[in-house]
């Protein structure tokens, strides 16, 4: 037992020469460092040892209030109003008709108001006048005999360049009103500027052609640019009864 506590007695002084060797007050003699390094490395003192500031004793660092001119965020822009036309080109051997349709009025606001509404005639009152306000309305059409064309000359090629002259005038006047050459619109509408159309073709006469290399040409200038979709919506028979006796001239 007495060897046990000398033992740990000894241990316990040499860690504490060690420890105290470390402290700033220490003599060079008893650094586990060699004589070299020592006589070069500089001897801490109180000035070079760190204290708390004055600072830290008083309130908390507020980084708001630091802040005086702070960077403001980068706000989205709002988004522009989506106004969508569709131009339906109805194109025949003997005529071709274009007709520019859209929709007035929104299908998200007929929900809402129909379950506000507790009597069963209102309702349904007013969900006919909010379907009749979501088809789609006729802003204009033009067609080949609207155009000057009599007889066989309205399912011509040249007819049908003429027709799609006046429709893409009366789409420019949609967009720019004071710019634009009058095309005849009815002024008690107020129908939105146009932002996104869709062109659908029905038939294959000559006019389906001639509609398209018109709006491809200089004449669709300011049009061309807002068509986004384009679709072929002309019925074809696959099987079904028996045709027509053709005619024989």
């Amino acid at each position: 037992m007495a060897r046990f506590a000398s033992n740990s007695g000894a241990s316990t002084s040499a860690a504490a020469a060690s420890a105290a060797s470390f402290l700033p007050g220490a003599s060079s003699d008893s650094s586990p460092l060699p004589a070299a390094f020592r006589a070069a490395a500089p001897t801490p003192t109180s000035s070079s040892t760190p204290t708390p500031s004055s600072s830290s004793t008083s309130a908390p660092f507020n980084i708001r209030s630091s802040q005086t001119n702070p960077v403001p965020r980068p706000t989205r822009g709002l988004r522009r109003p989506v106004h969508k036309y569709r131009l339906s080109v109805y194109s025949t051997r003997n005529n071709t008709i274009l007709t520019l349709t859209t929709k007035i009025g929104t299908t998200s606001t007929s929900s809402s108001s129909l379950g506000s509404s507790n009597n069963y005639e209102d309702s349904s009152i007013q969900a006919i006048a909010e379907a009749a306000m979501t088809t789609d309305s006729v802003v204009g059409w033009v067609s080949a005999g609207s155009a000057g064309y009599k007889g066989a000359s309205r399912g011509t090629y040249d007819a049908a360049v003429e027709v799609s002259i006046k429709m893409f005038n009366k789409i420019r006047q949609l967009v720019d009103p004071v710019n634009a050459p009058d095309a005849g619109m009815r002024k008690k509408n107020a129908w939105p500027q146009p932002t996104d159309i869709e062109v659908v073709w029905n038939g294959f006469g000559q006019g389906r052609e001639a509609v398209f290399r018109t709006l491809m040409a200089g004449d669709g200038d300011g049009v061309r640019e807002l068509v986004h979709r384009v679709t072929d919506a002309t019925p074809l028979k696959v099987g079904g009864t028996r045709p027509k006796k053709r005619r024989v001239i």
